[in-house]
């Protein structure tokens, strides 16, 4: 699955805990015809980051899903409502 793509599946963190069950679980992979082999992920405070490396470009890209946004120091502040705040880098 491509970068572009996995972003799109990110609506909020509740998808977000789909995508990282289906990264830990090939038959539910199968089940919604995902690809998520170039995909692992890391756990981080009130979201998920989605790391990706692929032998072809882009190469390698991350994608942030956090509950809320940044603070004025930059660091992850956490949101009084579920929203997800999605940031992609390639």
């Amino acid at each position: 699955m491509s970068p572009k793509q996995l972003a799109r599946l990110l609506t909020s963190l509740e998808s977000a805990a789909d995508v990282v069950e289906a990264i830990d679980d090939r038959e539910i992979q199968s089940r919604r015809d995902w690809d998520l082999s170039d995909w692992r992920y890391e756990l981080v405070p009130w979201g998920v980051r989605f790391l990706c490396r692929q032998p072809k470009p882009p190469g390698r890209a991350e994608i942030l899903a956090v509950l809320g946004g940044r603070g004025p120091d930059g660091a992850t502040q956490p949101a009084d409502h579920a929203e997800a705040e999605i940031v992609v880098r390639l």
